[in-house]
């Protein structure tokens, strides 16, 4: 299969008019179109028909996400190793295929246990190959237009989770819970298996390309941490991990994680408590994906434009502001602008750290450095949408575990405004690191 991948990527970037980076784009973009089949915005439109049908509470449904979450923690570095070692192509094949049919399984997931092995296995997905895997596959082939590559992947991350909660709702309301779960498997397996398996190449320099479709930069002299041939610098795992900037990303990016899960999960269940309709609900929730599909793009050029410390301060501080405005929602229309924001907080959340990340660290072993920083997004999730639950099914309310999320926005804001890129030993500034590079166009 390798073989035919790259017969086909050679062909196909011999004839095309563009440079063959996009092709992979499109091709990756199929992944986090997928992904979405078990993210928290399709579980949210689940929670209340699966409470009302199974008699669980939704401690015990939340709960699906943060076991996902769990697992994941402890496979995230072999995965990232695994990018590195074996490539991005295989990787994200084989997740699609799982991911399919861990789907199409919680159709008979009648009592928690079934669903619990399904849904997380669906979440480890979710986590893990495809963020780590389209991440450092397209900080492998972008250098200056890196943020527009990964603002259009996350674009269609966002049409995507369009698509599967409007399937969800239309299945629940017109069919049941179980029909549900088969289209949303089948639509993974129809949409990303192939592209993913026929048009994905690691590294441009497999096919005599470059980064951009750009010339090599002359090399400057190597010094204790290397520079590939466009300037960037290249940190091992273990020199990575030495650095505060990889730590301040984790933690920062992981409380991000939390407040998204802790809301997201519960949010249609919210809703519902406010006085929507299921349909005035699922339709809340298409709007998110709507503007998430839209500041994506948005995001990824602000993060081409200006540093990794400003870009991460602003969405901490939105996320901070978007916990505190779901106090307010009383109304459709108020819901709708609320989830409106969140949206534009939770792009920023999909296209800032892959960004940051390869800037920082480089796109040699982006893979494994990813894998190591992701715990902190796992963390973030099992704890955020397991604590909304709780506070939820002790109070009868999530008004504390929003201002508890607010709260916790303001300090990662201060925490990463006061922060600083790594700097590589013997030298006091570096492409990428300081100052993000800027579009040459």
């Amino acid at each position: 299969m390798n073989d035919i991948s790259l017969v086909i990527a050679r062909n196909l970037s011999a004839r095309l008019p563009f440079y063959y980076g996009w092709i992979v784009v499109f091709a990756a973009g199929t992944t986090t179109f997928a992904r979405m089949a078990p993210s928290t915005t399709t579980l949210a439109v689940f929670v209340s028909p699966m409470a009302d049908e199974f008699g669980w509470s939704r401690t015990l449904i939340a709960g699906s996400v943060s076991m996902g979450a769990l697992s994941s923690i402890f496979i995230s570095p072999a995965v990232g190793w695994a990018v590195d070692r074996y490539g991005v192509r295989l990787i994200l094949t084989g997740s699609m295929l799982v991911l399919g049919v861990a789907m199409i399984s919680l159709a008979w997931a009648t009592v928690p246990l079934f669903f619990y092995m399904g849904f997380a296995t669906g979440r480890v997905i979710f986590h893990v190959p495809v963020q780590i895997g389209t991440g450092a596959l397209i900080s492998r082939w972008f250098i200056r237009k890196r943020g527009r590559a990964i603002g259009i992947i996350y674009l269609a991350g966002a049409v995507g989770g369009i698509v599967t909660v409007q399937i969800a709702s239309l299945a629940i309301s017109h069919w049941s819970i179980g029909a549900a779960w088969l289209l949303l498997g089948g639509l993974v397996l129809a949409v990303a298996v192939l592209p993913s398996a026929l048009l994905i190449v690691d590294r441009p320099e497999t096919i005599g390309l470059q980064p951009d479709n750009q010339p090599p930069l002359s090399s400057e002299g190597r010094v204790e941490l290397e520079e590939d041939s466009h300037g960037e610098a290249e940190w091992t795992p273990r020199q990575a991990m030495r650095t505060r900037a990889l730590w301040v990303l984790t933690v920062v990016v992981g409380v991000l994680f939390m407040t998204q899960a802790g809301i997201s999960v519960h949010v249609a269940a919210f809703f519902l408590d406010r006085g929507l309709s299921l349909t005035a609900a699922a339709n809340a929730i298409t709007i998110n994906a709507a503007v998430n599909a839209f500041a994506s793009l948005m995001w990824g050029a602000i993060i081409e434009r200006t540093t990794v410390r400003v870009a991460m301060t602003g969405l901490m501080l939105l996320s901070a502001a978007c916990s505190l405005s779901l106090l307010s929602v009383t109304s459709e229309g108020s819901a709708f602008g609320v989830a409106a924001l969140l949206g534009l907080v939770a792009a920023g959340g999909n296209v800032i750290p892959p960004v940051a990340f390869a800037s920082y660290f480089g796109r040699r072993s982006i893979g494994s450095i990813r894998g190591i920083s992701e715990t902190g997004v796992q963390v973030g999730q099992m704890i955020g949408a397991l604590f909304s639950g709780l506070v939820y099914d002790l109070s009868g309310s999530y008004a504390a575990a929003f201002i508890t999320f607010a709260i916790l926005g303001l300090v990662g804001a201060l925490v990463v405004n006061s922060s600083r890129p790594p700097i590589r030993a013997g030298k006091t500034d570096s492409v990428g690191l300081e100052q993000l590079p800027r579009d040459g166009n």
